[in-house]
């Protein structure tokens, strides 16, 4: 019966080992981003998913792709028309509308498989670039007429009729390339160097800051807004590289180096986690916007992106020039890679009566100059941390119960799991 139980005992370790190792290894069995097939080389200028496995997206020629298994195949709606369509608004995976070129905007309450299609005022110089509803029945159109002229309509029918709203005279030479509310009362729309806003649901508009984002004699390029709450939110664009936050509703700005790149999107799935993405580069915070570090995507990935959303914090899409859309899984950071240790990493005495020490080759290590060292027990409880420096590279378990130990060894970027027996 003892021996029974010891043969139990060495086939239950091994298999809680071989998870353990399993899960370490295929941490790195994924990329950071994946490149889907989309079914159109046009560009896509806007991507949303309601859900993980829902999401659209439109772009020039009057492209409408939709999905419903979470990116991995797509279909091409029919939208009646040549204009490129330039963003969109989705309530849920049902209900939502579309907006681009000539005035054109169309609406769904189906998921796209049937659309009501108008236009605005039937005009070829009509550019409409941003869409947003606060309810059913108020919504708001922004982007330009004349090619020059900024102008905002708004609805208060869900979408039967539309009125202009009242924005400065001096508002000239521009296009409104995002409006967002908040709040049903308080809004935002964003332009060449400008920051709207209104506090009665959009009826009248005012400048934030005349002198938001200046770079020389040329002003930023707004192209996307994200706010939090009425009064705290981002705005990112081009021509500075330029991204900025306010926490007083517009009044101030306070400007942001993130990296050096022209930004075109901003999403923040939860407050503390936010993603840009631009001109061929991603960028990520993880403490609600005061920084922001670059994330990696492969070099044939690295086109204009225009657009990301993030349907949580993990699972996220980008789209932007022939027809690129990719897709990440973990947040869009690099899976940690396991070492190629064959020759490279050795613990010994193994078994050992407390007192490991650790062979490496020097290059191993000081290729970050330290790695991490973690020992955890067979219930998955961390029994020991600390910091391997060549060349003190020993750890002792002489306080710990005899038995078998996982010990992982990393760096971040390269992780490194062995089964040592304290007896």
């Amino acid at each position: 019966m003892k021996q029974e139980y010891k043969s139990k005992r060495y086939k239950m370790e091994k298999i809680i080992i071989g998870l353990v190792l399993f899960f370490a290894i295929n941490v790195a069995s994924y990329s950071n981003w994946k490149q889907l097939n989309s079914g159109t080389e046009n560009t896509l200028n806007e991507i949303y998913f309601p859900t993980e496995n829902t999401g659209f997206a439109v772009g020039e020629k009057g492209t409408m792709l939709k999905t419903v298994d979470g990116g991995n195949s797509w279909t091409i709606l029919e939208m009646e028309t040549e204009h490129d369509i330039h963003d969109l608004f989705f309530f849920d995976s049902n209900v939502g509308c579309v907006v681009g070129d000539s005035g054109y905007f169309a609406q769904t309450t189906d998921g796209g498989s049937n659309w009501i299609i108008s236009y605005l005022i039937e005009d070829d110089f009509l550019k409409l670039s941003s869409v947003c509803f606060t309810s059913t029945l108020i919504g708001y159109v922004g982007g330009s007429e004349n090619f020059s002229s900024g102008i905002i309509f708004k609805t208060s029918d869900g979408g039967q009729s539309w009125t202009k709203t009242s924005i400065p005279e001096s508002i000239f030479d521009i296009n409104f390339t995002k409006i967002v509310f908040p709040e049903p009362q308080i809004g935002y729309a964003i332009t060449r160097g400008m920051c709207m806003k209104t506090v009665d649901a959009g009826d009248n508009w005012f400048i934030t800051d005349t002198n938001l984002v200046k770079s020389g004699d040329m002003f930023s390029i707004l192209e996307d807004v994200h706010f939090f709450s009425a009064d705290t939110g981002f705005i990112v664009g081009w021509y500075n590289p330029f991204c900025a936050y306010t926490t007083n509703g517009g009044e101030n700005w306070i400007d942001q180096f993130v990296l050096h790149n022209q930004w075109y999107s901003i999403d923040f799935p939860s407050r503390q986690i936010g993603y840009l993405a631009g001109w061929g580069q991603m960028a990520k915070t993880t403490d609600g916007g005061l920084s922001w570090t670059e994330i990696s995507i492969a070099q044939n990935l690295a086109a204009n992106i225009y657009s990301i959303s993030f349907a949580n914090d993990s699972v996220g899409f980008a789209c932007g020039d022939n027809g690129m859309i990719i897709k990440t899984i973990n947040g869009g950071t690099t899976g940690i890679e396991e070492l190629n240790l064959a020759g490279n990493i050795n613990i010994y005495p193994n078994p050992s009566n407390g007192l490991f020490t650790i062979d490496s080759a020097q290059d191993v290590i000081e290729f970050s100059n330290s790695m991490n060292l973690e020992v955890y027990n067979l219930s998955g409880q961390l029994v020991l941390e600390t910091i391997l420096t060549y060349p003190f590279m020993a750890f002792k378990l002489t306080n710990l119960p005899n038995g078998t130990y996982i010990v992982k060894i990393f760096n971040g970027e390269n992780i490194y799991t062995e089964k040592v027996i304290l007896q």
